[in-house]
């Protein structure tokens, strides 16, 4: 990997470490305001883009601050963009959302994201601690592997303001447990703890939090001992969904955001 890339990511939102063949990427409290730099964005692109490229990296391991993702951390992100006064539970149904950059950086970080993990030649494995609200609960499930601490839990926070379930939640739910049960979750359920997500299939491991981190980076260091052909091979063959997923986002994109036109720049 370029370390001058690596250097330049690494920062508030976001850090990067390599081990063995193992890229390690931490996100910290600032990650929510990391979606809407666009300095920051990009780089993180770059890297995402460079990876696949770099024949020495066979995993990437992502952790998430506990509290990173939670739901106070979700809800401070969306008074910043849309304003200090407003009535959250109000956002669904306001105009707020209509022509707003911002919120459509967030999705667009999300949708590129998505997209550029279930695509990695690499093994993409998340480790989540603490609470994770819905935009990165749809994101992680298009990750490899998951696994959490005993105290994490998927929030659908999402439901409070009258938004819908960003992130490819929609998507990707119904793959792990049924159109009929990914109904149910989405409708009926505020959170969903890690004894539920592993019975359910949406985590492959719950790992105590005194170890956590050097238990996930063993996993993956596990992972990366398969041939890079298996790993390849796995990925293109598991994938083949893309151009539905493809379509997916531009319809999450447009809905979510209230607006199909949006000047180049915001993306």
């Amino acid at each position: 990997m370029d370390l001058g890339l690596l250097n330049k990511l690494s920062g508030p939102g976001f850090s990067i470490d390599v081990d063995d063949e193992v890229l390690i990427f931490r996100f910290d409290e600032n990650v929510f305001d990391s979606l809407v730099d666009l300095d920051k964005r990009e780089s993180y692109f770059q890297v995402m883009d460079a990876i696949d490229d770099d024949p020495d990296i066979k995993v990437v391991l992502s952790f998430f601050e506990p509290g990173c993702l939670d739901d106070e951390s979700y809800a401070r992100y969306l008074r910043k963009i849309f304003g200090a006064d407003i009535d959250l539970k109000e956002i669904g149904g306001s105009a707020v959302l209509r022509g707003n950059i911002d919120r459509f950086r967030q999705l667009y970080f999300h949708y590129y994201t998505v997209k550029r993990r279930v695509a990695s030649n690499k093994i993409i494995i998340d480790g989540l601690r603490g609470s994770v609200v819905t935009p990165f609960f749809g994101e992680t499930l298009s990750a490899d592997l998951r696994f959490s601490s005993d105290d994490m839990r998927f929030s659908l926070a999402h439901k409070k303001y009258g938004l819908g379930p960003s992130g490819a939640l929609a998507f990707f739910l119904p793959r792990y447990v049924g159109q009929g049960k990914a109904m149910e979750l989405l409708l009926t359920v505020d959170y969903i703890d890690a004894e539920q997500a592993l019975e359910l299939g949406l985590i492959n491991q719950i790992i105590p939090a005194h170890d956590f981190e050097s238990r996930c980076v063993a996993l993956g260091k596990e992972a990366s001992k398969l041939s890079v052909s298996t790993i390849k091979s796995t990925k293109l063959l598991s994938s083949s969904y893309m151009r539905e997923l493809d379509n997916y986002l531009e319809a999450e994109l447009t809905l979510m955001s209230q607006s199909s036109r949006f000047p180049s720049f915001a993306r």
